[in-house]
């Protein structure tokens, strides 16, 4: 039996509760066609606290990867200098009073207390697997492959992000804001949807085989909740295969498979200490090295060994995975901003801290400000914030479960209670709890709706801007409000 970190929220001090939206975990019907057969989940019954632990952490992952991202705006592409000087309090709040964020032309351009493009192309890839699970058995007419489960969700997802770069996320019906680079020339390359990682390796080799940025990374971590009754080969399989719809670089398909790895063995319970996630990282690293075409995109006959080999070159790779502190990861470098493995590392550095901290909080009762403070001090690093936070929050909140994120964070974020059923449908079509996963419009690839004309979308987006801008102007005006409140004669007879 794996080793569950389990911590009661009925009896933690000063912890909440689960949402009483969040459904008590009951044995799923394993022929109820709402998962794949495939999938083994005999585990959740070897104690009667595993499936409430596994339900807690799938909540706490994604929601804790969305609020990374949110809080992470407050400081990305910012210098640490800045951070310090803006944020002096070093706290952030998503509930009254909202922590004001730094006014300028980026961070103007999202919902207040929102996801940026992070989180969005991560739900592309629930709202694919939830989709694809919830078709009436009749319209299947080839399931997946038991060496390569979920083996269409990869041409799915990229349909889905050629929509996502021009349409935005159709559900909620928000513009595509914060497309990176890479992911905009590779996706929006005509030939993209023809075979989407041959138009990648393409688009690479161009780059000499030098470009590794972050954007697949930021997204993978739904992809671990599929998997969470797969073997580990299979989830690294779809994580890798996922990732080079858009990311080739072996340093980018090899931090998939980490996160991957991680995330599914602290769900499942096998990841407890550090030790086991220094062996996860090298399972995953050398699985990597084993398979030809992940380190070498496209198989080129004419590279030499030492050409293949040099992008997963050892140093440079240990340097990220095992650093002692996030002041060695230079995350406010201008040069390498982006660069997958400080994405990376930060976020295996901030789990690592949490387990250290569960450690020691666990005893005084204390679990619930682990999140918030490495978080914290993560974003404050500047850089990439909201990237790094986004998967340092899934690893984190996949360690400490739902119940242990700060309330004034989970209960102020935007489109919080439409995410949450996403996930409640998601534990259904993984198998964790009971249920039917029915056909619902807004997961269907055009977000139940008819694709917007060029005129449409300009008009979206206006609107959008003055929703954004008319509200920050009524949250300015509220507080001021506010804060004259006692001032002047009437002030000082309520005294």
């Amino acid at each position: 039996m794996a080793d569950f970190v389990h911590i009661d929220p009925l009896t933690m001090e000063g912890s909440d509760e689960l949402p009483a939206s969040t459904p008590q975990p009951t044995t799923a019907n394993p022929s109820s066609g709402t998962k794949d057969d495939r999938s083994d989940l005999a585990f959740l019954d070897l104690h009667p606290f595993v499936r409430q632990s596994v339900l807690d952490k799938i909540y706490g992952c994604m929601i804790g990867s969305a609020l990374g991202d949110t809080i992470g705006l407050y400081t990305e592409f910012l210098p640490k200098s800045a951070c310090e000087k803006i944020y002096k309090e070093k706290r952030f709040s998503l509930v009254e009073l909202v922590t004001e964020c730094y006014a300028d032309s980026h961070r103007n351009s999202f919902e207040p207390c929102a996801w940026t493009d992070d989180t969005d192309q991560a739900l592309l890839i629930l709202l694919s697997y939830l989709h694809s699970h919830s078709k009436p058995p009749s319209s299947i007419t080839s399931p997946p492959s038991p060496s390569t489960p979920l083996s269409n969700l990869p041409q799915d997802f990229a349909s889905r992000l050629q929509i996502w770069i021009t349409q935005g996320l159709l559900a909620l019906n928000r513009p595509p804001c914060g497309i990176g680079q890479l992911v905009g020339s590779v996706v929006s390359n005509p030939s993209y949807l023809s075979d989407p990682t041959a138009t990648a390796t393409t688009h690479w080799r161009k780059s000499h085989r030098h470009v590794a940025p972050n954007g697949s990374l930021m997204r993978t971590h739904p992809i671990a909740l599929f998997c969470v009754g797969f073997p580990e080969t299979a989830a690294w399989r779809v994580a890798a295969d996922v990732g080079r719809t858009t990311h080739v670089d072996p340093r980018c398909v090899v931090s998939c498979c980490i996160v991957v790895c991680l995330i599914r063995g602290l769900v499942r319970g096998e990841i407890t200490g550090e030790e086991d996630v220094d062996a996860a990282i090298e399972r995953s690293y050398a699985w990597v090295c084993e398979q030809p075409e992940l380190m070498n995109p496209g198989l080129d006959p004419e590279l030499t060994r030492w050409e293949i080999e040099r992008l997963l070159e050892r140093k440079e790779f240990e340097r990220h995975v095992y650093a002692e502190g996030l002041d060695e990861l230079e995350l406010e470098s201008s040069r390498e901003m982006g660069y997958v493995y400080k994405c990376l590392g930060s976020a295996v550095l901030t789990l690592r801290l949490g387990m250290r901290m569960v450690g020691v909080c666990g005893v005084q009762g204390k679990v619930g400000e682990v999140f918030e403070r490495l978080i914290t001090d993560l974003i404050l690093q500047g850089g990439d914030a909201d990237t790094n936070a986004a998967v340092a929050g899934a690893l984190l909140g996949s360690l400490v479960g739902y119940a242990r994120l700060p309330a004034h964070w989970s209960d102020g974020l935007a489109h919080k209670e439409w995410l949450m059923g996403k996930i409640l449908r998601l534990t259904k079509a993984v198998g964790v709890v009971e249920g039917q996963v029915h056909e619902v419009e807004d997961e269907a690839a055009n977000g139940g709706k008819t694709l917007m004309s060029k005129s449409e979308l300009e008009d979206r987006d206006r609107g959008m801007l003055h929703k954004i801008l008319s509200r920050d102007r009524e949250r300015k005006e509220k507080e001021e409000r506010r804060r004259n409140q006692g001032k002047g004669i009437g002030g000082w007879f309520k005294k």
